[in-house]
């Protein structure tokens, strides 16, 4: 589709931008992408960002998580998992149930979550795929939770696993990004770690001002460096309600606090990761964990 007919489509829908505005918008967004989408791409991408649905948004050759922006369909993008959540169902509007998992991968620009929806969100188990080169093709990306980009595989999406045809030594270890216990020492961050529980407390109650309830439930894990508590919240208190000594707990995105004898936890509520495992991933070395 021409440019002009695209900057026509949307001077049509969107009466209060003129012309100079929307040609703005598009300049923007090449400049936003180093040069990695075309004007036609560029254009698409401007009209799909201000609600008009055209398809085909495309870019001009290989690119990589720093360079993806809104707006952008049939995308190709290749890297290695760091993390996936398992699979959660849900209830359509029109009373179906539906399914999706959602995974977080990286190359050497970047770390992207990926939306899996439908039935391909079986296809990605979780010890068995963390560590591994994936290959995501005709998916789509919007903005998530806070405004973060997101790559959507639908329908028409493709997951390859190990591509024969990409060399592993191109992406980053999945260790470093993460750490192991010890090496966590500042309060008020966020990290990525990984361990065995080792000690589950009793979940407790509370009240806050207003009659709010709650819970929480203090775990331990280890792996070979030392131990850390980890705080569940509310929801997380039930998503790991089955959990169990000996199982692995891979977390990503935790909170650092500080408890009140000045020792370093890791908090996990609604905006934090967490997956039980009953096997240490293959993407890890040998010795992270010494249980």
């Amino acid at each position: 589709m021409p440019v002009d007919e695209i900057i026509d489509r949307i001077l049509s829908s969107r009466r209060e931008l003129t012309r100079r505005m929307i040609l703005q918008l598009i300049d923007s967004k090449i400049k936003e992408s180093k040069g990695f989408l075309t004007v036609e791409s560029a254009a698409r991408a401007v009209a799909a960002e201000l609600g008009l649905e055209i398809t085909r948004v495309s870019l001009m050759k290989g690119t990589s998580i720093r360079n993806l922006v809104s707006g952008l369909g049939n995308v190709t993008i290749v890297g290695r998992i760091l993390h996936v959540n398992p699979p959660r169902t849900f209830t359509r509007s029109n009373g179906e149930e539906g399914k999706m998992r959602s995974l977080y991968i990286a190359d050497k620009t970047g770390v992207l979550r990926v939306v899996i929806w439908g039935e391909k969100a079986e296809l990605l188990g979780s010890s068995e795929t963390i560590g591994k080169i994936v290959r995501f093709s005709h998916g789509y990306v919007r903005k998530g939770y806070g405004g973060r980009l997101e790559l959507n595989i639908g329908l028409k999406g493709n997951i390859e696993i190990s591509p024969p045809d990409i060399f592993e030594e191109e992406f980053p270890s999945i260790n470093r990004f993460y750490k192991k216990i010890k090496q966590i020492t500042k309060p008020e961050t966020r990290v990525n770690t990984f361990g065995r529980v080792v000690k589950i407390s009793p979940i407790n109650t509370f009240t806050r001002e207003g009659g709010v309830s709650g819970k929480v439930r203090r775990i331990e894990i280890r792996d070979q460096t030392g131990r850390i508590t980890v705080v569940l919240w509310n929801n997380k208190v039930d998503e790991l309600g089955d959990l169990e000594i000996g199982k692995y707990l891979e977390i990503f995105g935790a909170k650092v606090r500080k408890d009140l004898n000045g020792r370093l936890e890791l908090h996990v509520d609604g905006s934090v990761d967490v997956t039980v495992l009953s096997n240490l991933p293959s993407g890890f070395k040998e010795d992270y964990l010494k249980a």
